[in-house]
């Protein structure tokens, strides 16, 4: 039996100052890692050699090259596609998007692992956010979680469960008179309690989300010029509305040059669906047909008025053009033609800016004048005019290359996908989970591969991989990895499992199943995963076979608790979600509180369903 020392209490002196400093959120938690860091180091209970292993562990390189893998996905788009089907699917509803969110990280999960997963998705996170207004801490902390349960459902999809075949063919080999009790777990056989510990973590947010996690506002994103701004300057503006067009002779087989007339020129036509067609900016010659959709830019007032008229019913909020027009896509700009510019004396409507550009202009301001509808087009520009514009923001991106314009607006999205690159993408991210998932290396490796293949393909540049790394969590999980260390050179590990455990030799089985299952995750919180499969699968086998016990089912036990990991973000997945949700450390603890006591009950409940 390991004896209490002196660097014992040590190391369990640092931890509880470490899980002080996390709760209390006295400093940033990547700076709590480098203090750990550092007294490790001044009292030497790690050398210095592991002390700074951590920056060259795997969990770390697995890390960045799961951020870099997601950034080309992005790059590439593919993750907008993602994206476009969840919100096809799940429209304006927060509950039905994040439940999209969930079982999808979830289910990925269970092949291309927790981190990965949630790495991928935080793109699309980001998307909704700047699409329906939802707050990512309504999102992220739900599909961290149900990332980590949805790492259950496979033999690959966690590091506990990778490592226990290998654990029980080590341990057969020692104890040869108990090797039937040690034959290896299929690649599906954690199915079952995979499948029901997602459905428990779907279930947890979906009906106590808007009580467990923080109360952050829905605020719209604002992406150039307000409606409100562009009202006071030009005149024009006020809001975005979406109407179908009647069977009404006054405005059916209409021009959009007529139709400008039937509007007057307060009012303007952006955009116009026809079958599946999307005209944006629509040209002025285009017809308006019966049924075809249409997306105005206009006051209330106004629209009222309009809609009196003509009987019509616009949408509540836009449908057709939810993709197109929203805030991250297109909006308002101000453009100014300045001295040094060629076109200084030409007519407005000889530059075809809709036409050339994709840009529809709305008004000219010239001075305190100014000029909207018919006089647009004849209107000669002078040095200093300024162009109120409705435009998509790559169309912007590019026109603002022209030194004949002078592109005021700033505050535009400017990243320009290449979408062509979207199928060495695709191929890179099916060699990676084949790598992972059939391939005899690690995941580090697989993870790389995926990674270098971006950069070398250009999917993505080597500039764009190093912003695309989130360094405050790769230094956080660097940082208290060799914590994990400290407790094993020193015996820390060994001295809390044998003084907790064999207190438990004498009690019911289920008692000791739920001790086993709360030290897994407890040491997880610590030592990671990984280190608490490493140290208790040996001690509860052993425990198990003394007790009469299915040794088997205690392996797989503790190597499913070992990622009940939701009090604190030192989880990957967890840390992963950490800045980009703006997460404090007691969110966690409010949502993983209930998480952590559900996970050991399904656990529990499922374990012998297993065979």
């Amino acid at each position: 039996m390991s004896t209490l020392t002196p660097d014992i209490l040590l190391v369990f002196a640092i931890i509880f100052f470490t899980i002080i400093l996390f709760i209390s959120e006295v400093v940033r938690v990547d700076v709590v890692a480098f203090l750990v860091l550092a007294l490790l180091g001044l009292t030497r209970l790690v050398s210095t050699q592991d002390l700074f292993s951590g920056f060259s562990s795997e969990a770390v390189i697995a890390l960045i090259s799961v951020m870099i893998l997601g950034a080309g996905l992005e790059k590439s788009g593919i993750m907008h596609i993602a994206t476009s089907w969840i919100l096809k699917l799940g429209g304006q509803n927060e509950k039905r998007i994040s439940f999209l969110l969930m079982t999808s990280t979830g289910v990925l999960a269970g092949f291309l692992r927790s981190v990965g997963a949630v790495a991928l998705f935080l793109p699309v996170v980001s998307r909704i956010r700047r699409r329906t207004g939802i707050a990512k801490s309504q999102l992220l902390l739900p599909i961290g979680f149900c990332a980590i349960l949805g790492s259950t459902l496979t033999m690959v999809g966690t590091g506990p469960l990778i490592l226990l075949n290998s654990q029980l063919s080590s341990m057969a080999a020692l104890m040869p008179s108990q090797s039937k009790h040690f034959a290896p777990f299929g690649f599906f056989s954690v199915l079952p309690m995979g499948l029901g510990l997602l459905a428990v973590g779907v279930l947890y947010f979906l009906l106590l989300g808007k009580f467990i996690l923080p109360k952050d506002a829905k605020k719209s994103v604002i992406v150039g010029p307000t409606l409100d701004y562009f009202q006071k300057t030009y005149g024009i503006g006020g809001g975005v509305f979406e109407f179908t067009i009647p069977n009404d002779p006054r405005l059916v087989n209409k021009t959009l040059q007529e139709w400008e007339q039937i509007l007057g020129h307060s009012i303007a036509v952006i955009a116009i669906k026809t079958g599946n067609s999307i005209s944006f900016p629509p040209m002025r010659n285009h017809e308006v047909k019966m049924g075809s959709e249409m997306a105005i830019l206009a006051q209330k007032a106004e629209l009222d008025a309009f809609i009196h008229e003509y009987q019509i019913k616009p949408s509540s909020h836009l449908k057709s053009f939810s993709e197109i027009l929203n805030p991250a896509q297109s909006g308002l700009c101000e453009v100014v033609i300045p001295p040094s510019s060629q076109l200084v004396g030409q007519s407005l409507g000889e530059l075809h800016l809709r036409r050339k550009f994709g840009l529809q202009v709305l008004a000219l301001l010239r001075g305190n004048k100014v000029l909207l509808g018919e006089e647009l087009k004849a209107v000669v520009l002078r040095p200093g005019d300024l162009l109120g514009i409705y435009t998509s923001w790559f169309a912007l991106s590019e026109f603002e290359k022209n030194p004949d314009y002078l592109v005021v607006t700033t505050d535009f999205p400017r990243e320009v996908k290449k979408t062509e690159k979207a199928p060495l993408a695709l191929i890179f991210l099916i060699l990676t989970m084949g790598l992972i998932v059939f391939a005899d290396i690690s995941l580090a490796i697989g993870l790389l591969v995926g990674a270098v293949g971006m950069i070398f393909s250009g999917v993505i540049s080597i500039d764009e991989a190093y912003q695309s790394v989130s360094w405050r969590t790769v230094f956080l999980l660097a940082g208290l990895i060799p914590l994990g260390v400290a407790m094993n050179t020193t015996g820390a590990d060994i001295w809390l499992v044998q003084e907790v455990l064999y207190d438990f030799v004498n009690v019911p089985v289920l008692w000791l199943e739920i001790g086993v299952a709360v030290i897994a995750a407890l040491l997880s919180l610590v030592v990671s995963n990984v280190g608490a499969t490493i140290i208790l699968v040996p001690l509860v086998v052993r425990l198990a076979i003394e007790i009469g016990a299915d040794p088997r089912m205690f392996a797989l036990l503790v190597a499913i608790s070992a990622s009940n990991a939701f009090l604190f973000p030192t989880h990957q997945a967890n840390a992963l979600i950490l800045g980009p949700g703006m997460y404090r450390v007691r969110d966690f603890m409010r949502a993983g509180i209930g998480m952590t006591v559900l996970y050991i009950a399904v656990t529990l409940l499922l374990l012998h369903e297993i065979s």
